[in-house]
């Protein structure tokens, strides 16, 4: 697998999930990506993701795609908001979308996982949100 065939699998995902936070409806997450304790529990994702934007005094996140305002411009051909990575031994690859309020970046990353199940299948786990 490639990247570009990485980012085809991942991008409907991501998008699911950030919108799903963009609403603040957490309950729907699960829909497109699961939780694993072994990772991070839903309850301690919602709690990281919520607290966010309490301590900061923000409302929500941005949905995904929105326009985006960030100062200084970013050359679009170096900065992407959703980057892959694709695992060399094969076993799939991660994503990390940097996500948005108000149109301007924070410092808060969401982070995925796509391993393959017992049948080969690549499954979207939440692997982590935090500050990079």
């Amino acid at each position: 697998m490639n990247e570009e065939e990485a980012r085809k699998i991942a991008e409907p995902v991501v998008e699911g999930v950030v919108n799903c936070m963009a609403e603040k409806n957490y309950a729907e997450i699960e829909k497109y990506a699961a939780f694993c304790d072994d990772m991070i529990p839903r309850d301690v994702f919602i709690d990281a993701a919520e607290d966010y934007l309490v301590d900061n005094g923000l409302d929500c996140y941005d949905r995904y795609g929105a326009p985006n305002n960030f100062k200084p411009q970013y050359d679009i051909s170096l900065y992407h908001q959703l980057e892959i990575y694709v695992y060399d031994n094969g076993t799939g690859f991660g994503a990390e979308y940097d996500l948005t309020t108000n149109g301007e970046l924070n410092d808060l990353t969401l982070m995925l996982e796509f391993r393959p199940d017992e049948n080969g299948v690549l499954q979207p786990y939440i692997e982590d949100i935090h500050v990079l």
